[in-house]
């Protein structure tokens, strides 16, 4: 009967061990999950480089380009009298990346830019030209922009409206 108890036990102890490695994996794919064509980026770097603004900005939890050489930098918009962050991704390619984070408003000529929907409760301003796309907006007191120059293809305006879709607190 000894025997049999240890069994038991040992078997148990192997169930519940599988059972937490499957939890901790389905919880971490769950929270980790990159779309197809989409692609993660070095957030720890960015997130240490935001640590001494002013402000709190989300950031997304993908970008749509492989980056190979990410830049941040912290800078002052005299005109606008608000603080600004940048994130600079770069491909083998040279398409460039660009995620500028406003503390405030950035007055920019929303007749230049097409109105879009990025949620229900969320709209966004898209500009579309041969060299660069624009997508921009405002979010608790935060402009948002992301700006990509590619080298040769562009992207749709759906794919940076699912990056955007994908901004959070970190």
């Amino acid at each position: 009967m000894n025997l049999w108890r240890q069994a038991s036990m040992k078997f148990f102890q192997q169930v519940m061990t599988a059972s937490i490695i499957i939890l901790v994996l389905v919880g971490c794919n769950g929270q980790s999950a990159i779309p197809e064509g989409f692609y993660s980026y070095d957030k720890d770097e960015v997130e240490k480089a935001m640590e001494n603004l002013e402000f709190t900005a989300e950031l997304p939890s993908y970008v749509p380009i492989a980056a190979e050489i990410l830049v941040t930098d912290r800078f002052y918009l005299e005109e606008l009298d608000n603080e600004a962050f940048d994130i600079t991704m770069f491909t083998k390619a040279n398409d460039i990346f660009t995620i500028q984070l406003i503390n405030g408003e950035d007055y920019q000529e929303e007749s230049d830019f097409k109105t879009i929907s990025i949620s229900d409760s969320m709209e966004g301003y898209y500009q579309d030209h041969p060299y660069s796309q624009t997508l921009y907006w405002e979010k608790d007191g935060i402009t948002y922009q992301m700006i990509y120059r590619p080298s040769e293809e562009s992207l749709s305006e759906e794919e940076l409206v699912q990056v955007a879709k994908s901004f959070q607190s970190s």
